[in-house]
C-alpha cells in the first residue's frame, strides 16, 4: 500500500479548517481574557540554500561508476551533488482552555528542492498540539506526514528474474511516511529539563519494493542541563525497533517469503552543547553542536546467499550537526550550518564484508545559510 500524492494538500486543508473552527470556542472555554493584549498567533518563515555534496548517499564505489557513466539504468540523476532550495512555514497559536495553563496548536510546512535533481525534491507537513500541565511542565501530540521520498534506483529482484541485469531491471526505490508521536517533559531545579517521547512510524514503499515496509516504534529520553548562564548541555538515548514486511507476493508471509528482510533495531546517543556568545555589535548570537551514533543491528533469519545486503549486517552512523545564530534585528535571524554524515556498514558473515562495505559506506557533508523571519499577531 502506498498513500496518495494528492491526499497531502487535502490534510492541509481540513486542517486549516479544523484550527478555524476550533479556535473560536478555545477562547469561550477560557475563564479570564487578560486586561494585557496578548499576541497569540506566531509564524516563522524559513528560507535556506543549501550546498549538498553526495544527495543519494552514494558508497565511493558508486560514485566512480557515476562518474564513467557505468551500470546503465541505475543513475537517474543529473549530478550527484546539488545546490538545495529549502522552504518553511511554521505557524502557532495560543490559548488557554484549562485556566491559566498554556494550549497550542501548530501547522508546519516544509519543502526541499533540488535544483538539478528535481526527482529528489520532497515535502513534509506536522502538525501538533501541546498542553502545559504546569508553567515547567508540559506535553505535546504530533503527526507528521512525507507524502514522497526519492532514495535511489535499484534492482527489483523479480525484475531480475524476468529481464535479467538490464536497464529495465532498475526501478525506483521511494517511500511515503506517517508519524504519529507523543512527549512529555519537564523543568525541574530551574537548570535541569528531562523529556521522555514515544512515536509510531508507518513506511509505504512503492510497489517494486514493498517488502521494505514497515513498522517503527520509538522511545527516547533527552536531558537538558544548564551548566552555566550561557551554556547548556544536552544528553540523550533513543531506540527504534523497526519491523519489516520481508515479503511482497499475495500468498507469502514473512515466514514463508525469500524476500529481503530489514528489520532491525537501532541505539542513538545524542550529545550536544549550547552556547551563547557574547554580543556582536549588540547582536545575540550562540553557537550550537550536536552529535549522534546511531549503531543499527539488522535481525534477518536468510541464508547469506538469499539476503547479502541484510544477513549479519551492522551499521554504525555517525552525524554532527553545527549550527551558528545571530538575530540581524528583532525578528530577523540568520543561521550558518554544516552537517556531516558518514556511515560505515560491516557483517558477522566474513565473506561479504567487502561486498557490504562498497554498498553502504557514505560521507556526505552540507553547507548552508537560512535566514528567519518571525511574525508575532
Amino acid at each position: 500500500m502506498k498513500i496518495n500524492n494528492n491526499f497531502f494538500p487535502y490534510r492541509i486543508c481540513l486542517i486549516v479548517l479544523i484550527i478555524f473552527f476550533f479556535l473560536p470556542n478555545a477562547d469561550v472555554l477560557a475563564q479570564k481574557k487578560s486586561k494585557k493584549k496578548t499576541k497569540k498567533w506566531n509564524i516563522d518563515i524559513g528560507l535556506a540554500t543549501i550546498y549538498d555534496d553526495n544527495i543519494l548517499k552514494y558508497s565511493k564505489k558508486y560514485l566512480d561508476k557515476f562518474d564513467k557513466r557505468e551500470d546503465e539504468g541505475r543513475f537517474n540523476i543529473n549530478t550527484y551533488d546539488d545546490l538545495v532550495l529549502s522552504m518553511s512555514l511554521k505557524t502557532s497559536y495560543t490559548f488557554k482552555v484549562f485556566g491559566k495553563l498554556k494550549s497550542r496548536i501548530n501547522v508546519d510546512l516544509s519543502r526541499r528542492q533540488y535544483i538539478n535533481n528535481d526527482i529528489k525534491t520532497w515535502n513534509n507537513m506536522v502538525i501538533g498540539f501541546r498542553q502545559y500541565l504546569t508553567k515547567r511542565a508540559s506535553m505535546k501530540f504530533f503527526y507528521s506526514y512525507i507524502p514522497d521520498f526519492y532514495i535511489n534506483h535499484f534492482r527489483d529482484d523479480d525484475w531480475v528474474d524476468v529481464y535479467g541485469y538490464t536497464k529495465i531491471a532498475f526501478q525506483p526505490y521511494s517511500f511515503a511516511k506517517e508519524a504519529y508521536g507523543f512527549w512529555i517533559q519537564n523543568t525541574f531545579y530551574k537548570n535541569t529539563r528531562i523529556m521522555l517521547n514515544f512515536s509510531y512510524e508507518k513506511y509505504y514503499h512503492n510497489k517494486h519494493f514493498t517488502e521494505y515496509d514497515c513498522d517503527n516504534f520509538v522511545t527516547g529520553i533527552k536531558l537538558y542541563q544548564k551548566i552555566h548562564k550561557k551554556v547548556r548541555l544536552l544528553m540523550g538515548y533513543q531506540f527504534t525497533n523497526s519491523d519489516a514486511n520481508a515479503y511482497d507476493g499475495p500468498d507469502e508471509t514473512k515466514a514463508t517469503s525469500d524476500d529481503s528482510d530489514a528489520t532491525n533495531v537501532e541505539d542513538r546517543f545524542t550529545f550536544g552543547i549550547n552556547w551563547k556568545l557574547p554580543r556582536l555589535k549588540k547582536h545575540t548570537n550562540d553557537l550550537n553542536v550536536e552529535c549522534r551514533i546511531q549503531n543499527r543491528y539488522y535481525s534477518s533469519k536468510h541464508y547469506l546467499e538469499k539476503d547479502r545486503m541484510h544477513a549479519g549486517r551492522v551499521d554504525k552512523n555517525f552525524r554532527l550537526y553545527v549550527t551558528y545564530n545571530i538575530k540581524l534585528r528583532k525578528n530577523l535571524k540568520l543561521s550558518a550550518f554544516y552537517y556531516w554524515f558518514h556511515r560505515n556498514s560491516d557483517t558477522e558473515a566474513i565473506p561479504n564484508k567487502i561486498l557490504i562495505s562498497d554498498e553502504k559506506d557514505y560521507n556526505q557533508d552540507q553547507y548552508g545559510l537560512k535566514i528567519t523571519y518571525n511574525l508575532k499577531m
